[in-house]
């Protein structure tokens, strides 16, 4: 009678001492976001790591630039680059890994390149 009580109690220990803030582990993705072109000036706006919309000014000397950062699957990712002059071009990228996964350019005074999406 002992060792029957003592079986059913084991399942019961090992399912009680499970600890409930256990997670899923997950693999995070690096993104880099790219901004390049012939203009001399550019304001960028992109969504960082933490989901917070950031704004920089870009001007000769500081372009090309670029940022990176790991972020898990299915994340909004958000880059665009506005020309605040009346020549010059702006391209803008996203990668995932070497991939690129958006990208968009302009060549029109004043133009901004846009792209946004989801991490796959």
């Amino acid at each position: 009678m002992k060792k029957l009580f003592f079986l059913l109690l084991i399942p019961l220990f090992f399912a009680t001492s499970c600890n409930e803030n256990n997670s899923v582990l997950v693999f995070k993705k690096k993104i880099t976001y790219k901004v390049s072109g012939t203009a001399t000036e550019l304001l960028v706006t992109y969504v960082n790591e933490k989901g917070e919309t950031t704004m920089t000014g870009l001007s000769t000397g500081t372009i090309p630039w670029k940022i990176e950062f790991k972020t898990k699957a299915d994340t909004y990712v958000y880059l665009q680059a506005k020309n605040t002059t009346a020549s010059g071009d702006v391209k803008v990228e996203i990668l995932q890994g070497d991939a690129v996964l958006y990208s968009d350019n302009n060549d029109l005074p004043f133009g901004a390149a846009t792209c946004s999406g989801f991490v796959k």
